[in-house]
């Protein structure tokens, strides 16, 4: 079930296709499997030290694929910050791996004005690809993965990606001192929300996609 692409009711991208006044950089660590599988040539990776990386909670994420169709040519990729390891589970075909990054993009995007965030009506992002070793985050990567296949085998039926995304997210994390996921998510959200936006509202409620439940 989770190499199923689902289409998520009231997805609005915020991604600004033209005449963007407003840019988020992000900094995506790329597996092995994904450089193998989306053959990703070696010098358009740059190595995390070509840059200083920066220290907002949001700018730094990790891919890692979760499993592959028959074929090969399908993949689903967990997608996970490297400070509140918060995560998204895109789709994505070995020949298109610029449409995966940007099916990621516009989850993150969607996910900030879901809380509320009032990002600026222009914003785009620009997502840098990087190799390295962040212990930590692969660590965690692979707990999480493992989850994820976990919940996805379900016995009792297939659990859609959405679903095994929510599960994720409330699932205990000892290098968090929020516990979960969700919880240090909002709470840096709150102190440090991309632009120094305001938000609509105060609820504590955390949805990855709009419209999911």
């Amino acid at each position: 079930m989770l190499i199923e692409r689902e289409q998520y009711a009231g997805f609005e991208t915020v991604i600004a296709p033209t005449d963007f006044t407003d840019e988020l950089d992000l900094y995506l660590y790329l597996s092995a499997s994904v450089q193998q599988q989306f053959d990703i040539a070696k010098e358009a990776v740059y190595k995390d030290t070509t840059y200083q990386l920066p220290e907002d909670w949001w700018s730094v994420w990790r891919c890692e694929i979760l499993t592959s169709d028959p074929s090969g040519e399908q993949h689903a990729v967990l997608f996970t910050n490297s400070a509140t390891f918060f995560s998204f589970i895109c789709h994505g075909f070995s020949d298109d791996f610029d449409a995966l990054v940007s099916e990621f993009e516009g989850a993150f995007l969607s996910s900030l004005k879901a809380q509320g965030l009032q990002l600026p009506s222009n914003v785009s992002t620009q997502t840098r690809l990087i190799r390295g070793n962040p212990r930590r985050l692969v660590g965690t990567m692979k707990e999480l993965k493992g989850q994820a296949l976990a919940i996805a085998s379900c016995p009792d039926g297939p659990v859609p990606p959405a679903e095994i995304e929510r599960r994720l997210q409330h699932r205990p994390c000892s290098s968090l001192k929020e516990i979960f996921p969700d919880y240090e998510y909002l709470k840096q959200l709150k102190a440090n929300p991309p632009f120094g936006a305001d938000f609509d509202d105060t609820d504590d409620v955390i949805v990855p996609f709009p419209g999911c439940e």
